[in-house]
């Protein structure tokens, strides 16, 4: 047994999967045992607002992104002056980032009025300097997926799990409590980060260069839309929930979705490994191969544990949260056989550069999601954004089956 793990870890596809399972799993790990205090301390009516607070300003940072993060990962590697290319996508993305969340805050009141909270005085500051942090760390960690160092992005992914015992000290604050406690985990992990990407010769300076940004510009904005498109359901549907049918529904889809998150790492993370194996120029059809087969081997025993033991995984929350919420985990839990799909195919065509493609596929599921998830949720209510979700997944799997099978003929 112990010969075949070192033959498996030897593999950079398999290890830089299994890394990156393990970081967004104890990241996950660490965000259920967030919410599972915030839940015994907080009133779900807060975890609400702060849930959709998180989500408005991860949709921020996915608009501020421009896909530079995925140029990253495709680019590093070829670039001469890695250190200034690093520091330009650093730049523009902060810059982004900051821009958006202006436009927001100005017209919140349109966009989302139940979230006009956020423009008061403290809440303003917390939300603006966790916009400022995460933009940061969230090229920092694609960093060290690029330079192939996922390990060193999971130690420092550990550190995030300090928003826990932050949160004791801030839980009496309410909102702005459970928000905050997320902002000082991010800035410490941050700070760590910071060193040990300058002993990879990779620091934030000055420097712009504008000639490296321009070669990419065309394939990172590909891959922006098609970001966007992709991050859309999760940040956009906790705000709508809350919008149409209240704040404590909107804590029982997120609390399911922080649970099947620990589903959906593991053909998040497969797909990444192989689309950083693919740029660096090594076999595709093989690594695509190793990929499918690696994500069953973990996603198919995740699944049973999720149908056996669900309701009772959610007991550590609170009874409500089980009776509440269980029945939506299944459906999200259930769409990962179909998202594993989908994320392989979109690694392939990103490896491929073909990001129309990417751009399709992300476009259709998520309008397929919003769209039928809202008109489902206003007539059936919380659970109709459950099967939207697994009915949009199965639907667009099916068809990339037909169209791997009979065009491009990968089977």
């Amino acid at each position: 047994m112990i010969d075949i793990i070192k033959k498996y870890y030897k593999e950079p596809l398999y290890r830089n999967s299994i890394v990156l399972i393990l970081n967004s799993a104890f990241g996950s790990l660490f965000g259920l045992l967030f919410w599972i205090v915030a839940a015994r301390t907080v009133s779900s009516e807060d975890i609400g607002l702060a849930t959709a607070a998180i989500s408005a300003a991860a949709l921020i940072l996915a608009l501020s992104m421009f896909g530079l993060d995925q140029g990253l990962v495709r680019y590093l590697p070829e670039v001469k002056e890695k250190n200034s290319f690093y520091s330009s996508i650093v730049i523009l993305t902060l810059a982004f980032s900051l821009t958006i969340s202006g436009v927001f805050l100005i017209g919140i009141n349109v966009f989302s009025p139940v979230l006009s909270f956020i423009r008061e005085s403290w809440f303003l500051l917390a939300f603006l300097a966790y916009i400022f942090v995460t933009s940061i760390h969230s090229i920092q960690n694609i960093a060290f997926i690029a330079i192939r160092r996922a390990d060193l992005s999971m130690t420092l992914n550990l550190l995030l799990g300090m928003r826990v015992p932050a949160l004791l000290f801030l839980a009496p604050f309410g909102v702005i409590g459970v928000f905050s406690a997320f902002g000082v985990a991010y800035l410490v992990t941050l700070l760590v980060g910071l060193f040990i990407l300058y002993r990879y010769g990779l620091s934030i300076t000055r420097n712009f260069d504008i000639t490296s940004i321009k070669k990419i510009l065309k394939f990172s904005l590909g891959n922006y839309s098609a970001g966007i498109f992709s991050m859309a359901p999760v940040t956009i549907i906790p705000i709508m929930i809350l919008n149409t049918i209240g704040a404590k529904e909107g804590a029982y889809f997120y609390i399911a979705y922080s649970i099947a998150s620990l589903l959906f790492v593991i053909p998040t993370a497969v797909s990444t490994s192989l689309f950083v194996e693919g740029s660096h120029n090594l076999p595709l059809k093989e690594n695509v191969l190793k990929s499918v087969k690696l994500i069953f081997i973990l996603l198919i025993p995740a699944l049973i544990i999720i149908f056996l033991f669900g309701d009772k995984i959610l007991l550590l929350f609170s009874r409500e949260y089980s009776d509440k919420s269980f029945e939506m985990l299944q459906l999200l839990a259930i769409s990962s056989i179909f998202s594993a799909v989908i994320s392989i195919y979109i690694s392939i065509k990103k490896i491929q550069k073909d990001v129309s493609m990417v751009n399709y596929v992300n476009f259709v599921l998520s309008i397929l999601i919003i769209g039928i998830g809202y008109a489902a949720l206003l007539k059936y209510g919380l659970l109709g954004v459950g099967y939207a979700w697994l009915g949009a997944n199965a639907l667009i799997c099916a068809m990339l089956v037909g169209l791997i099978k009979f065009k491009e003929k990968w089977l």
